[in-house]
Order: C-alpha cells, then structure tokens, then sequence
C-alpha cells in the first residue's frame, strides 16, 4: 500500500512536499510566511493553522503545506541539516493503525522468515547472504535496533549493523552483546545461538571495524546496510515488512506473554516487559511497539481474561516460531 493509498483511507490529500509550499522567512522577532503563489499570508485562521502545526523556530528551509487536509504538514531542517517531518495528527493516527493490523500477516511469515536465516547462516563468511541472514537473526533473538551510521557518528549509539567487533564475544556457541543503544543506554546481550555465535565468530577474521562484514569479488569489505535488511524483509515477508515489525512483534510478544500468566494484569507489568525486551522507556514500548488488543487485556478482569486466553492457549505450533508465538497470532487474528 502507498503512501497515496493510505492517505486517501484516512481521509486526507496525499500532498509531498516536492509540491509547490508556504515559504518561512524571518520577520523581526517572528516569521513571515508566502503562499505558492508569492503572496504573503495575512488571514487570521491561516496563520493560527500554521502555527498549531508548531515547526520549531530554528529549523531552516521550512516547507509548510498549503492543504487543510495534505498528508504532510511540514518539513525543516534542524540544526544538523536533517530533514525533520511533521504529519497531520489523523495520517499518523491511521499510520499507526495499520502498522498494527499489518503484525498478523507478518506473524505468518515468520516460519519463512526464520527458515530463510538458517538456510543463509550455512553460507560462508564474507558472503552477502550470510551476513545479511546473521543480521536479521541478531534482530530477531535480541530485539536490537538495525542501526544507522548516521545515529553511531552523531550520537554513539549502535544497532544490528552498525554494531563494532569489540562490542561482541562468541564462545561456547553463546552470543554476548556490550552496546551503547538509543539514548546513550549501556545494553547486554547474551543468549545461546550456537549457529549465529559460529558465523559471528568466523566474521571476525574478516577485514571491517563491523561485527558483520561481507566482502565483494574484489575483496572490498562491506557493513550490512539498513536499506538491504528491510528490502530482504519486502521480498520474504511482504512490502509492510521491515526491521522495526521485527521489534513490534518482539515486544508484543513479551507484553502477551505477560498476560498469560494467571493472576491480576496490569498495563505497568506489560510495557515494562516489552521495554526490558526492546531496552526504551516503557511509554515508547506501550505507543509504538505494543499491539493495542494486548494492551486492552488489561481491562479485562482475572476469569473473562482467562476465558478469553484459555481458547488459544494451546493452539497448535509450527516449526519456526518460538514460545507463545502461535497463541499470539491466533489472539490477534480472532481465533
């Protein structure tokens, strides 16, 4: 689905910001702002629009839509020349909506997913595959983030591909991860993957300051990109797929397993566990990372909770998915 299509779901204008903008100039201790067609904006309602919009004053290169209902509000530059996005609030509510309703297809995709790893952690060290696979397996088993080295330069944190050789330990077939992550959060990793520590190990010997490295024919050593991990994603999983649905379904996953549990549920004990699994606060966890039907089994009293839980408690599992994963997807696609 584009993002045209989503636009036009939640009711808006799919109006990017390559289409003609109000302009922001500086004026005094203020703004002045031109319409597309160079004439200044004086109208009282207009400018009170623009001004909810709420584009800080020390962004540059400000673009601002002229659409009541365009998709895109608008855009600037901050202070280190990265292009920052406003949305209107019902494409972000709708956005949002639909990331979650995408995770039961996603689910289903996993077995194939996980298969499509293993088959790749067989390859040879050096091999694109092989480094893509280990990558996407470090996302899956540990929740980590897949990294940018525009975030490791400008704020020290690290992700799946970004991620340095002495930040890594790979013996007696355990993985062990000492990283700062998002926030300047110190995170320890350590998990027994006896496949992925000996393909991680193997990498080592491999030229490349990265913990993961893939050489060319010529030999030219390479960092997985972010860019590679999500569109392995789109041809495996689907074109909603990235690496972010992994961390999704991870911490959903922990804030499910939570809630079968017998007892009293609280929305605390969920989110904190999805934020011990995926290392944020617990608000970002319950905002963004939480399906918003597990969240509500929180509403539920002990025995409708039960009654509602005990019916796919012991759905049948399929090879490839781990502990409480089959409950889950049945859970959300209303079984």
């Amino acid at each position: 689905m584009s993002f045209a299509d989503i636009a036009q779901i939640a009711g808006l204008v799919y109006y990017p910001d390559t289409e003609p903008g109000i302009k922001r100039r500086r004026a005094g201790r203020g703004f002045s702002y031109t319409a597309p067609d160079g004439t200044r904006i004086d109208n009282k309602d207009e400018r009170a629009r623009i001004a909810a919009i709420a584009v800080p004053p020390a962004y540059g290169d400000v673009w601002i839509s002229p659409m009541l209902r365009g998709h895109l509000q608008a855009t600037g530059l901050d202070d280190r020349e990265r292009k920052q996005y406003r949305y209107h609030a019902d494409w972000t509510e709708h956005h949002a909506q639909l990331k979650f309703e995408k995770l039961v297809a996603f689910a289903q995709t996993l077995p194939k997913l996980r298969r499509w790893i293993g088959t790749h952690l067989r390859g040879a060290a050096g091999e694109r595959e092989t480094a893509i696979a280990a990558t996407l397996a470090l996302i899956d088993r540990a929740s980590l983030r897949v990294g940018h080295s525009v975030y490791t330069a400008e704020n020290g944190s690290y992700g799946a591909t970004t991620m340095l050789r002495e930040q890594g330990d790979f013996q007696d077939g355990r993985v062990r991860l000492s990283y700062i992550g998002k926030g300047n959060a110190q995170i320890n990793k350590d998990f027994f993957a006896p496949r992925l520590s000996a393909v991680l190990e193997a990498c080592q010997d491999l030229p490349g300051a990265e913990i993961i490295t893939w050489q060319d024919d010529a030999g030219t050593p390479h960092a997985v990109r972010s860019d590679q991990i999500n569109e392995t994603l789109h041809d495996i999983c689907g074109e909603f797929a990235t690496a972010k649905t992994m961390r999704t379904w991870n911490g959903t996953l922990a804030a499910f397993n939570v809630a079968l549990a017998p007892g009293d549920l609280t929305i605390k004990a969920m989110t904190e566990a999805a934020s011990d699994t995926l290392h944020n606060t617990p608000t970002v966890a319950r905002n963004s990372y939480i399906h918003p039907a597990v969240i509500e089994l929180a509403e539920l009293d002990t025995t409708q909770r039960a009654a509602m839980l005990d019916r796919i408690r012991g759905v049948q599992s399929e090879p490839g998915l781990r502990s409480g994963e089959a409950s889950l997807t049945a859970f959300l696609r209303g079984d």
